[in-house]
């Protein structure tokens, strides 16, 4: 049922698991970073957050995806390298298996349907094994700046995006400085996506699928400059946009 025009598109946000340290020990929980749900509220849209239950991942996802208007995978811990058809790395850490089940079978519903989906960091990493792609275990940036922001340790760098692409589109123009957290990147790209931009020393940053209404996979995180940087939000803009678009078909 189509709802009213006024009303916020609804964007699920995957999450990870981990041990909450609470007075009496460490209690099992779901977690995101408040950055995302923040960006798609500032964007416009509702954030809803998806979490995995284990053994129940493709039916969840697929029941998630027929109430959501869009859908943002968000960044966390390594994707297990099994996911993709490779030995594990001993750099790969702190992997969860409910969770990638989920997000697989979370980006299969959403292109049955052309549900918008932004990937973001290990989001963008999911979308390219989704589509067949593989992923680099261990490859940081060459070279890049550090951050300003507290209790992370974040880079800064300049990815230079595709004339044309979706990410320049979004992003309205061909460069952009980024704020990354990550160890791992793009080693071979899925099958029907198309490397939308890179950094300076080579790493694949952004992704798309062309035959999609919209499919954005960026390496960088912008939610983490949402308080001091007026473009960290047109990602989520972007998805949120589209969401509204597929509400009014």
């Amino acid at each position: 049922m189509r709802r009213p025009s006024a009303t916020r598109p609804v964007i699920g946000i995957t999450s990870g698991s981990a041990d909450v340290p609470i007075a009496e020990g460490h209690l099992p929980s779901y977690y995101v970073g408040r950055g995302y749900a923040r960006a798609v509220a500032a964007a416009g849209g509702l954030p809803l957050v998806l979490t995995a239950i284990d053994g129940q991942e493709d039916a969840l996802a697929a029941e998630a995806v027929a109430h959501l208007d869009g859908l943002v995978l968000s960044g966390g811990t390594d994707i297990d390298p099994a996911v993709y058809g490779a030995p594990r790395d001993e750099r790969t850490q702190k992997t969860d298996a409910a969770r990638d089940r989920f997000e697989l079978a979370l980006v299969h519903a959403a292109r049955a349907i052309d549900l918008p989906v932004l990937g973001i960091c290990r989001g963008f990493q999911m979308l390219n094994v989704a589509y067949g792609g593989s992923l680099d275990q261990h490859r940081p940036h060459l070279a890049a700046a550090l951050a300003d922001i507290p209790g992370i340790r974040a880079e800064v760098t300049r990815v230079t995006l595709e004339e044309g692409s979706l990410a320049a589109t979004v992003y309205g123009g061909n460069g952009v400085d980024v704020v990354c957290i990550h160890h791992q990147a793009v080693d071979r790209v899925g099958a029907g996506l198309h490397v939308g931009g890179r950094s300076s020393d080579g790493l694949v940053e952004s992704v798309e699928d062309p035959a999609a209404s919209f499919v954005l996979g960026i390496l960088w995180h912008p939610e983490q400059m949402l308080d001091r940087d007026a473009s960290s939000v047109l990602a989520y803009r972007g998805v949120v946009d589209a969401a509204k678009r597929r509400m009014e078909r």
